[in-house]
């Protein structure tokens, strides 16, 4: 008898242990924990080795909220350079390969746009423009009057891109230089609806992948050499990523998407400041005629062409990509 106890004892305890463990897997492949992890290390990277700080801005009595990094201890002998990221995640995954050599030049503003991030609004605008004012608020809030040293250049990527146009075209006085990489700006409702069926109809739902399968397609869409080694990553670990950087505003980075690819635009203006037109030969986002479009369009400006390279410069080149910025921005 007090075997069979030992025996039913046991099995209990080890259905305990059993349940226990196959919670703590289950939490484990179904919370974002290796993602989160992963977020921290870059803050702390950006903290500790780029000499960047957090700072949150609130604008219009809270409706708004605006995320920076911005350079811990700001030097009135280095330019301010804003970096204005794209979609594919927020300011801190997109630029973790540049921030580190571009802090020993200049002083960094580095925002989330909108819905990114840890930025925010109540407001109900999904356009370009909202982007833009929250961005010149917030801006200002940290000194960047357009004054004196409070003047700003621009570093802007794919849909940052948009953005940064946006302020130049708005705030001219704030803006000495501005470099645009891999974007579409200034495209034809006609271009526009060309390049989304080139890519199966509804681009608004790529930028915004929903699986696994989602986002290997986006990387590679993006990206001339495919990362490869994307289809090696487990599905969970994928899945995770989407679960921080999309599922919690995915309804308003739906709409942000829409109203930039379906937006009837007006004639695109030109822009008086000096500008560096970057793209990749290989971009299958926006194709390379793109970039000597907006060339054609902008009489002050210049393009480099990175050979070799799709739509994320920022991965595939960022070395390149960096010493353009600074030699074009500081006249070097």
């Amino acid at each position: 008898m007090a075997s069979m106890k030992q025996v039913h004892l046991f099995r209990r305890y080890l259905s305990i242990a059993l349940t226990l463990f196959q919670s703590l897997i289950s939490c484990f492949f179904n919370f974002p924990i290796l993602i989160k992890i992963t977020d921290s290390f870059l803050s702390l990277y950006f903290m500790v080795f780029c000499d960047l700080r957090p700072v949150t801005v609130d604008l219009d009595d809270g409706e708004t909220t605006v995320h920076f990094w911005i350079s811990g201890h700001r030097r009135i002998s280095r330019p301010n350079l804003v970096m204005l990221h794209g979609y594919g995640g927020n300011s801190k995954w997109q630029f973790v390969h540049q921030v580190s050599d571009l802090s020993k030049s200049f002083n960094l503003f580095i925002p989330d746009l909108v819905f990114f991030g840890k930025s925010y609004t109540k407001n109900a605008d999904r356009s370009v423009e909202i982007q833009a004012r929250s961005i010149v608020g917030g801006l200002r809030k940290l000194g960047c009057d357009g004054r004196g040293k409070g003047r700003i250049s621009v570093y802007s990527i794919s849909y940052g891109g948009f953005v940064a146009y946006k302020m130049a075209e708005m705030w001219p006085e704030m803006m000495e230089k501005l470099v645009i990489v891999s974007s579409g700006v200034g495209f034809t409702q006609q271009q526009k609806t060309e390049e989304m069926r080139k890519h199966g109809g509804d681009c608004s739902k790529m930028l915004v992948p929903k699986t696994p399968m989602d986002l290997r397609k986006l990387v590679k869409i993006s990206t001339n050499t495919g990362l490869t080694f994307v289809d090696w990553i487990p599905d969970f670990i994928l899945s995770q990523f989407i679960a921080v950087m999309y599922e919690k505003n995915r309804q308003e980075l739906l709409e942000l998407a829409k109203n930039l690819l379906e937006r009837e635009e007006a004639e695109l203006p030109v822009i008086s400041q000096k500008t560096l037109i970057v793209w990749g030969d290989k971009d299958k986002v926006f194709p390379l005629e793109h970039g000597y479009r907006l060339q054609r369009h902008l009489q002050d400006s210049r393009l480099e062409i990175i050979k070799g390279t799709g739509h994320a410069v920022n991965v595939e080149a960022s070395t390149t990509l960096n010493n353009l910025i600074t030699s074009y921005v500081l006249n070097v």
